[in-house]
């Protein structure tokens, strides 16, 4: 599948859970199927996840890293022009984090 659903969810512990916020678009049916049969089959449950904050939401969570009280997870932050060498490194993988690409 284009994102990787069953190579992720083998990673799960026992009774682990997974949500995904994207599926392969060329099998949606597949992936749709793939996601409802892991209800019931298996050690590891996906759930599929599509959301659409508000800007409300957005501005409390901006606030709470701004007090401190949320902190993401950061692994590295790229140069815009270091683009392609972030798009690299994600695909070696040991990501512990989120790439950043900051834009000045």
């Amino acid at each position: 599948m284009g994102t990787g659903l069953r190579a992720h969810r083998r990673l799960l512990g026992p009774g682990g859970r997974m949500v995904t916020i994207a599926f392969d678009l060329s099998r949606p049916v597949r992936s749709l199927g793939y996601v409802a049969a892991s209800a019931v089959h298996g050690r590891g449950r996906v759930r599929l996840f599509s959301g659409n904050p508000l800007q409300r939401d957005m501005d409390d969570l901006a606030r709470l890293v701004t007090e401190g009280k949320l902190r993401p997870a950061v692994d590295t932050v790229f140069p815009l022009d270091g683009t392609a060498a972030a798009h690299r490194a994600l695909e070696a993988g040991g990501v512990r984090g989120k790439y950043v690409v900051r834009v000045v």
